[in-house]
């Protein structure tokens, strides 16, 4: 997914200060952390301003850094504003694509009760089937 990029943030401001082996620049690891520690399955962003704050702080890469650090105050205001705005359309469209699994999840589901359903009646037809063919086998001996 693309956005829209101004032009008055020019992404070329920093562009990269060191060469790497290969052509291949080394990976660049996310680390969420606060002042509480490192950050777990139980912190939120909706509800913890701390979190919020931290995870958008790791968010920013090194030349991030770089291409911010070249404005001025207005622009920098800018630039955020821009910035919030296209990650909330990102966040916005993770959660309707969450939405849509959700309920490709709930059809799954119910298929499957039902599928589920057939497959346990199928097996008492042949548990029937095999003492009807048993009790007919025994008279047929008789």
């Amino acid at each position: 997914m693309s956005y829209f990029v101004p032009s008055f943030l020019d992404l070329n401001l920093a562009p990269p200060t060191q060469t790497w082996g290969q052509g291949v620049a080394p990976v660049w690891k996310l680390y969420f952390a606060s002042s509480r520690g490192p950050m777990t399955v139980n912190d939120s962003l909706l509800i913890d301003n701390e979190v919020s704050i931290e995870v958008v702080k790791s968010l920013v890469t090194p030349r991030d850094v770089r291409i911010l650090g070249t404005r001025d105050d207005n622009w920098l205001v800018s630039d955020v504003v821009v910035l919030s705005v296209q990650s909330a359309a990102s966040i916005a469209s993770v959660g309707h694509r969450l939405i849509a699994k959700s309920s490709e999840v709930q059809v799954l589901r119910s298929q499957l009760v039902a599928e589920q359903n057939l497959v346990d009646e199928y097996q008492r037809d042949i548990k029937r089937l095999k003492k009807n063919r048993a009790k007919t086998t025994e008279k047929n001996q008789r």
